[in-house]
């Protein structure tokens, strides 16, 4: 088992996973455009390059690569790194990329002997760093040689081989989906609840406690929302407009085939916030920024 790879993007996400390994054991050779987030890194304890040629040039026999870049940069990187893959190497994409768009660059690469594979990331920024959900697509045979960094990056039964290439950002598609429905329905309640706050003198913080604790909506959602709600002033400087998120034009696509009333609401709910800002949108934002530090519109 050769616990080695090369690791690019060491944004939120990555710099977390990327010192997930290194703790396990793990030689990770990381890059990252931003000269502020390779420093960091290499407080950490992981060696960087500030150029992908040097980087590729660290594991001189079978590369194994893991991408974790915004999905609309996967191509590019992918294109800078290509003239350095041989036959045999593995890729993995572990960012937020359409399935349709995994597909089409498996194929591409496999015409140069080059493996594809697909892992879906959820869990947060915490999940990064302490133990992943990891929704993975890709043959039997070359998850086999690879699986050890998937459970290792992973929490206590949150790795799964899901299907084929293509399957494991497919899954995580509608995992998105399924959590746009989530979080509006939370974000929708508990602003309900404030706005009959003061008729029945409920007190909102309180409210958090059995939602949170053996309750059948109990979830780490709810979990970051209540959180958000004991920090001081902080929901007092979100302003209430969700700004549009990588995965929203993928939930335009699940949309699209009429199946999904429920994310189709969500969508438009979170739409509708950046014409007429909302105590929703700002209870949306928060548990976006709390669960992966999405950047929030302030006031």
């Amino acid at each position: 088992m050769r616990k080695e790879l090369i690791f690019i993007g060491l944004g939120r996400m990555g710099l977390g996973m990327a010192e997930h390994l290194k703790e396990n054991d793990y030689k990770v050779h990381g890059f990252d455009v931003s000269e502020k987030a390779r420093q960091e890194a290499e407080n950490v304890g992981i060696e960087t390059d500030d150029n992908l040629d040097d980087l590729m040039n660290k594991m001189p026999e079978q590369k194994i690569v893991w991408l974790m870049v915004p999905s609309k940069f996967v191509d590019q990187v992918i294109g800078e790194i290509e003239p350095k893959l041989n036959n045999g190497d593995i890729v993995i994409d572990g960012g937020n990329s359409f399935f349709k768009d995994t597909l089409r660059r498996h194929k591409e690469l496999a015409a140069k002997g080059v493996h594809y594979i697909d892992c879906g990331t959820s869990g947060g920024v915490q999940g990064a760093r302490y133990g992943a959900s990891l929704m993975v697509g890709g043959s039997d045979e070359v998850i086999g040689q690879i699986e050890h960094i998937f459970h290792t990056l992973a929490a206590k039964n949150a790795y799964a081989h899901v299907g084929k290439t293509g399957a494991g950002h497919f899954v995580k598609m509608v995992h998105n989906g399924i959590e746009y429905g989530m979080m509006g329905a939370i974000a929708e309640g508990i602003s309900y609840i404030e706005d009959h706050q003061g008729e029945l003198d409920i007190k909102v913080k309180e409210v958090f406690k059995p939602y949170r604790h053996g309750s059948v909506i109990e979830s780490r959602l709810v979990d970051w929302l209540a959180e958000a709600y004991l920090e001081e002033n902080y929901l007092e400087h979100i302003a209430g407009e969700v700004p549009r998120g990588e995965t929203e034009e993928e939930m335009e696509f699940i949309i699209s085939e009429d199946k999904t009333s429920v994310l189709k609401a969500a969508v438009e709910q979170r739409k509708a916030t950046r014409q007429k800002p909302s105590r929703v949108g700002t209870l949306l934002s928060a548990m976006r920024n709390k669960f992966g530090g999405h950047a929030v519109v302030k006031k």
